[in-house]
């Protein structure tokens, strides 16, 4: 080996020291010397890259992988590493190329699989990463973390079981990993399985005694209780914890990740949520100040003159029930006053309604998925307005609207309960919908649009050339239909002896209702069903969901459908109307409980409209076995119904509200 040869090895020894110690500018300069020297060394240049990348040089790292690549494109590393490039400049698909790439060339990569199963996950491509992480196992690669990855993968498409037993065996591999427990708690508690999510997350906490889980324990809720005493024992637990944590001291850096929660079923109890929500948002902002940042264009609280621009802020832009209500208004508002821009939270479905939505807006924005970053995005666009599409139903808007990032911050019945949050300005909701006692609902300052029969323009729905027929979906032929489809969380354990007295009224009647993802709600409903109508149980049947235009087909075929009590539906009693189909609705006290019934008003008519349990119970019998009341409440329906779709009514209701909201500004 001569001199030159020597030193050449000698200084690459020496800048994988300089790296391996975070000398980087001196790494650099090094291997710049030194592929200058050689510059067909492959390991050359992947180190360079390696320096650069960690230097935040992502352009130069790429082509210093690359160039590796081009010299030895069997180095699995430099796939792997030019795969984080990628992941990092959000080119997804590049970097699912070269992390598959890395794992042909090494099958027991298991950083590779790691990265590839996490950014499938984040795309929601959960069978390929599914996929991706069972291969791994199977070339030997059984880490913790593999394990682990494939528990919250299976957990993400509602195989809890599964993700149960991966979660077990990361853990029998690394059993001190607070983490894998949290999740495994996590998979418990959506399963319904309340003291073993306890029992996780108590252990959790004995590990590292963080206060992300110990928020997380306090405000466990059950999503199917089994009796209105045991919603009662929850929520007084609920309480109790809440005041545990108001006496101690707090600190989260990242509540999304850290908590990965919000208070969402105390919104199902049918009771007044204002102190809760209060209370928890003000433990959030004190454990993590920096929820309340203000952008810097709000310190000028004064009204402005010209065009308002408003911001519409959610996860579900997407066909989903936020998507379907707030497309409408995006595109119908008046370009002449206001500038619309879509706030779209990751993770992205591209379908139709996606689409609708950004190209109905004058501008779309992708927000980044950490909540400093997403603050300075939204702040950047100086908004006027910014309108929460839902808080609530997951974590990532609801720690966000603590912050000031508009002048005027509002929200509406995407998820129908006051938030609590300190910077929330405005409640919208409409004068058919609340109660005369409604302002004190809400932390928020209630905005009542008139007599707007819908919260949304709202697209009527067509049933398909082709509906289909009530075998089609395995229900019987005969007897009378009673369709429930909503969601199980939805059914108050108060909604039973109403469901059992229908059954009992009507012998040859069925209930329908729709079966979740996660069968063991199922399973809890059942039983719960069982001890409160042990006679009539066997008539309450359970049928998959159903795409779109087959739910329309199942509400079309559906003799009547019950609205369940404390929280309605919206989307559902407007479909269910588009085709004329019957609704019996008991307006209780919240706007939650109140939206079909509001509908109904809008329309003029109120025969459906329940005055107590009982009266609930004639209604439903009546319209499923007197097949001429049947058909009239149905014809009065369709010939009503026009008044709840497209009505640009809401909108020009939404533009006062929006100009009011602004002049008080200040």
């Amino acid at each position: 080996m001569t001199s030159n040869s020597l030193s050449f090895q000698s200084k690459k020894e020496q800048a994988a020291l300089l790296i391996q110690h975070g000398q980087l500018d001196a790494a650099k300069a090094l291997l710049e010397e030194i592929v200058r020297m050689d510059r067909r060394d492959a390991d050359s240049w992947f180190m360079l890259a390696v320096a650069n990348h960690r230097l935040g040089a992502r352009d130069a790292a790429t082509s210093g992988y690359e160039k590796t690549l081009l010299l030895n494109p069997r180095h699995a590393q430099a796939y792997y590493f030019l795969g984080n490039v990628r992941g990092e400049s959000l080119d997804h698909e590049g970097a699912i190329r070269c992390y598959r790439k890395a794992l042909q060339l090494v099958p027991q990569f298991v950083e590779a699989a790691l990265n590839l199963g996490a950014i499938l996950q984040h795309l929601e491509r959960h069978s390929e990463a599914i996929e991706c992480y069972e291969r791994s196992l199977e070339q030997g690669s059984a880490s913790a973390d593999i394990h682990f990855s494939l528990g919250n993968a299976l957990a993400d498409v509602g195989r809890y079981s599964d993700a149960i037993a991966r979660y077990r065996d990361a853990l029998a591999l690394e059993p001190r990993r607070p983490d894998i427990l949290i999740n495994l708690g996590e998979t418990f508690a959506e399963q319904g399985r309340l003291e073993q999510a306890i029992e996780c997350l108590t252990h959790a906490l004995s590990l590292s005694p963080d206060d992300g889980p110990r928020m997380r324990l306090a405000t466990l809720l059950p999503s199917i209780p089994e009796s209105l005493d045991d919603l009662r024992r929850w929520r007084s637990r609920f309480e109790t914890e809440i005041a545990a944590l108001e006496q101690r001291p707090l600190r989260l850096v990242d509540p999304v990740r850290e908590v990965s929660a919000t208070g969402f079923f105390l919104s199902y109890h049918g009771l007044n949520n204002r102190e809760l929500n209060t209370r928890l948002g003000k433990l959030y902002q004190g454990a993590c100040p920096s929820l309340g940042w203000s952008a810097p264009h709000c310190a000028a609280r004064t009204p402005k003159a010209g065009k308002l621009r408003v911001g519409f802020v959610s996860r579900f832009f997407y066909n989903h029930s936020i998507g379907r209500t707030s497309r409408g208004i995006i595109a119908k508002l008046s370009r002449e006053r206001f500038e619309v821009v879509s706030l779209f939270v990751p993770a992205l479905r591209d379908d139709e309604i996606s689409k609708f939505i950004g190209a109905s807006s004058d501008r779309s924005v992708v927000l980044p998925l950490t909540l400093d970053s997403a603050r300075s995005a939204v702040a950047e666009l100086q908004l006027d307005i910014l309108f929460y599409q839902d808080i609530g139903m997951e974590p990532f808007t609801y720690f966000l609207a603590f912050s000031r990032l508009a002048p005027v911050q509002c929200v509406s019945f995407g998820h129908p309960d006051t938030t609590g949050i300190a910077n929330m300005d405005y409640f919208i909701s409409s004068d058919l919908f609340e109660s005369a006692d409604a302002a004190g609902h809400y932390s928020e300052r209630l905005f009542l649009l008139r007599d707007a029969g819908t919260l949304a323009y709202y697209y009527r729905p067509r049933l398909p050339e082709t509906p289909k027929r009530r075998e089609d979906f395995g229900l019987p032929a005969g007897g009378s239909l009673y369709a429930c489809p909503q969601t199980l969380f939805k059914f108050h354990p108060e909604f039973d002896p109403v469901i059992a007295g229908i059954l009992r009224a009507d012998p040859g009647g069925r209930i329908v209702l729709i079966r979740p993802k996660n069968s063991n709600w199922v399973d809890l409903l059942q039983a719960r069903f069982r001890k409160a109508m042990p006679d009539v149980v066997d008539r309450v049947m359970f049928i998959p969901q159903q795409r779109s235009d087959d739910f329309l087909s199942l509400l079309a075929v559906s003799d009547v459908m019950l609205d369940t009590v404390h929280f309605n539906g919206m989307n559902t009693s407007l479909e269910a109307f588009s085709v004329g189909t019957p609704i019996v609705t008991l307006p209780t006290e919240f706007q939650r409980g109140r939206h079909t019934a509001g509908m109904y008003r809008k329309m003029g008519f109120t025969e459906c409209t329940a005055a107590d349990k009982d009266d609930y119970v004639r209604i439903a019998a009546k319209l499923g076995t007197q097949e001429d009341y049947r058909r009239f409440v149905r014809s009065e329906i369709l010939r009503r119904t026009e008044v709840l779709f497209e009505d640009i009514h809401v909108v020009q209701e939404f533009e006062r509200c929006f100009l009011e909201m602004h002049e008080r500004v200040g």
